[in-house]
């Protein structure tokens, strides 16, 4: 039951980080509409690269896509703590990032303890 709500949680975080960062670049921050492709690009497709292994839930994948996460988390956290006027946009991606990274920790921990057992 932990296992698959670790997954779940896990996916869903992943998720969320890919779409609020499209929705920040689109609509929420103040990006030019001319630089948005460029933004789009640079910001979400470092989270595209293990996205298939982490829908599979694969160890390698859902490892890297934690290594990945963290530099949004830094990122978030640098932009909630110098922007006061997007603060709110860098708190959530930080807590989207650091959601993934202790769920797809503990599904990857709890999965192997799992099967170890059996």
């Amino acid at each position: 039951m932990k296992i698959r709500a670790a997954r779940s949680v896990s996916v869903a975080s992943y998720l969320g980080l890919i779409a609020w960062v499209m929705a920040w670049i689109i609509m929420l921050g103040d990006v030019a509409p001319k630089h948005i492709s460029l933004w789009l690009l640079l910001f979400v497709s470092p989270l595209l690269l293990p996205l298939r292994g982490v829908l599979a839930g694969r160890d390698k994948a859902l490892i890297w896509g934690s290594l990945v996460s963290l530099l949004y988390a830094v990122h978030g956290g640098v932009v909630a703590w110098s922007d006061p006027d997007q603060r709110w946009l860098g708190l959530v991606e930080a807590g989207l990032s650091l959601s993934y990274l202790l769920s797809a920790s503990y599904f990857i921990r709890w999965r192997a303890v799992s099967n170890a057992q059996t």
